[in-house]
Order: C-alpha cells, then sequence, then structure tokens
C-alpha cells in the first residue's frame, strides 16, 4: 500500500450467504489506497460491488477479512464507542436525494443533526454553523425551515451534501451522488464538490458508472469488476490509454458527442457473470476476446506495470498499454 495514505484497504472480502450452500462473493479481495485532497473513482457495471466496499470502508458493514485503515489506524474490528468516533472522519453522500433524507425533519434540523449527536458547540453555535453550510453549498438561509418535499432533487443532494460536511470529515465516500439528477443538474452538483474538496482538501471516493462525470472529478480510478479491481492508475492515463480488455470494453461502450463520428467498437459478447457462480481463472475471460487457457484456470493477480499503474491481466506486460478507442467519421 501507498505510504502516507489517508485510507486503505487491504485484501477485503465481502460475502452473503444465500442458503446452506451459497455465497455470493460481492467484494473479493479489494485493495486500494485514497489520499487527502485526492478524488479516487470506482467504476463498474451496476452489481459489482462498488457500494458494498463503500459501505465496507464506512464501518457499515464488517469485512470477512482483510483491513481497513483510517488515517494509519486499523479501524477494522473498532465497535462502539472507538467506532462512532472514527466514524467524524468519513461522511456519505447518498444516491437518492429523496429518499435519504427524512421527510418529518425541515433542512435546519437535518443539516445540525450530526453536530447535536456529537454534542459540538452551543445551541447558537450549532444555528450559525447550519447556516454557514447552507451557504457553502448554494442554497438560501430561509431554507431551514423547509421541509425536503418542498425542495428540487438538486436542493436535496446539496442539502445532503451539507450534512455531511457538518462533522468537517477527511472522507467523503459518494456513491452515485448525480445519478438520480436531471442532467441539467448534475454539472452544479459535481462541480459543488470539486470546489468543497479544494477549499478542505477532502479525500473522496466516488462511486459511478457515468465516464463523463469520472473523467472530469477524478485524479485516479479503479475499474471493478465481478467484485475485484481489475485496474488502477491516473484518471486522464486510464480513459486515454486502457489497459484491461474490460476497462477498453467500458470506454467503447460510451457514446460519441459528435453526430459525424462513432467509436470502432469492439463488441463483448455474453452477460456479466453471477457472483455466486464465479467464472475460475480471470472472472472476464468468457466474454473477453483476447482470452487464452492461461485466463481460465489461474487467476490474475493485480501487479504494477507502470510507475502509477496496475492491472490484473495475463496479457498486459509492462509499458505496452492497448490502443486508445479510435473515432472514425460516420457514413453519410
Amino acid at each position: 500500500m501507498a505510504e502516507h495514505a489517508l485510507v486503505e484497504v487491504e485484501d477485503v472480502t465481502r460475502q452473503y450467504r444465500l442458503d446452506w450452500r451459497r455465497k455470493v462473493r460481492a467484494v473479493d479481495g479489494v485493495s486500494l489506497s485514497l489520499h487527502a485532497g485526492e478524488t479516487l473513482s470506482l467504476v463498474g457495471e451496476s452489481g459489482c460491488g462498488k457500494s458494498t466496499l463503500a459501505r465496507l470502508i464506512l464501518r457499515l458493514e464488517a469485512p470477512d477479512q482483510g483491513r481497513i485503515r483510517l488515517a494509519g489506524e486499523d479501524i477494522t474490528t473498532l465497535s462502539g464507542a472507538a467506532l462512532r468516533e472514527r466514524r467524524r472522519l468519513m461522511q456519505m453522500i447518498f444516491q437518492d436525494p429523496y429518499a435519504c433524507l427524512d421527510p418529518r425533519m425541515t433542512a435546519g434540523d437535518i443539516v445540525r443533526e450530526p453536530l447535536d449527536n456529537y454534542h459540538i458547540g452551543t445551541p447558537p453555535q450549532r444555528r450559525a454553523a447550519v447556516h454557514d453550510l447552507m451557504d457553502r453549498v448554494g442554497l438560501r438561509r430561509d431554507y431551514v425551515s423547509r421541509y425536503p418535499y418542498e425542495l428540487s432533487g438538486g436542493q436535496r443532494q446539496r442539502l445532503g451534501i451539507a450534512r455531511a460536511l457538518a462533522l468537517k470529515p477527511k472522507v467523503l465516500l459518494a456513491d452515485e451522488p448525480v445519478s438520480a439528477l436531471d442532467v441539467s443538474i448534475r454539472a452544479q452538483v459535481i462541480n459543488l464538490l470539486v470546489d468543497l474538496q479544494k477549499e478542505y482538501g477532502i479525500a473522496i471516493l466516488l462511486v459511478s458508472h457515468d465516464i463523463d462525470v469520472v473523467a472530469h472529478v477524478s485524479h485516479r480510478i479503479a475499474i471493478m469488476y465481478v467484485g475485484r479491481i481489475v485496474e488502477t492508475g491516473p484518471a486522464a492515463r486510464v480513459l486515454s490509454h486502457p489497459l484491461h480488455p474490460y476497462t477498453r470494453a467500458l470506454l467503447d461502450a460510451v457514446p460519441v458527442a459528435h453526430p459525424r463520428l462513432r467509436r470502432a467498437r469492439q463488441l463483448i459478447e455474453g452477460d456479466v457473470p453471477s457472483p455466486v457462480d464465479p467464472p475460475s481463472g480471470c472472472r472476464f475471460h468468457p466474454r473477453c476476446p483476447m482470452a487464452t487457457a492461461r485466463c481460465s484456470s489461474e487467476v490474475p493477480l493485480l501487479k504494477m506495470v507502470e510507475h502509477d499503474r496496475s492491472v490484473a491481466c495475463h496479457l498486459v506486460a509492462p509499458h505496452h498499454p492497448m490502443s486508445p478507442p479510435e473515432t472514425q467519421e460516420r457514413a453519410t
């Protein structure tokens, strides 16, 4: 693991039992690190384990094996008051701004609740802090008396961000924070997160499958497939020169904005395998056009192939990235 990382996840696994003989391995041997002031985006298809990993880092669930460190301290087995104290340093921005707010509480009560829970400041100081947080996220102060149903989707998500910032956390875990919002509002919320990160130096773990959002805000990217990390690296390099065949497939699926251009796609056949009965070896090998016999029998380890890039693929050699996705003019 990288030194001086704010969050370190080492070989973490989480499985759920369906019945006496079947288990779902939602997260399977994942390792990653997150540094202060950095945005790390966790990218993959729905059901690949991204949100489960975020919950494990926040310790809403306990991993079956592996370690989670926060600011150098092992929090894997913490519980009770000790875990409660560490949770002040990590806060969650939820996917659905409609479901994550208590409809019986006013906006001011929602933002003030974390301060009340941790007995921070006097009542006048808490009211002042709520007003300051409303200002920071772009909500008018008179909104403190409004209920969530009186706010738009974008305003509710801003309210959720204000609540997450109330305890001055070092880490924000943002689980698809704009997927439930209109396209016109998404950029506002994403730019707000970027500005707040610059102001407070917060580390952000962004869970997303929206490549455009990821490209706009990320410093680094981790690509996840059926419970495992298959590629990590700087965002610009991962998106322009993918190393893993699955990363290439994700980028090929992104539409090209120009009407006269189309991307030369390498079609991926088959469906995403079930985490109940994943394939042997590389989990992507049944769909991979480059797969060999070794891919079906041997699990590829996440190995360093450049000084700041790692990939789990038998076919990728050091310093030999795949070519970037190409576009060509559409026939008229």
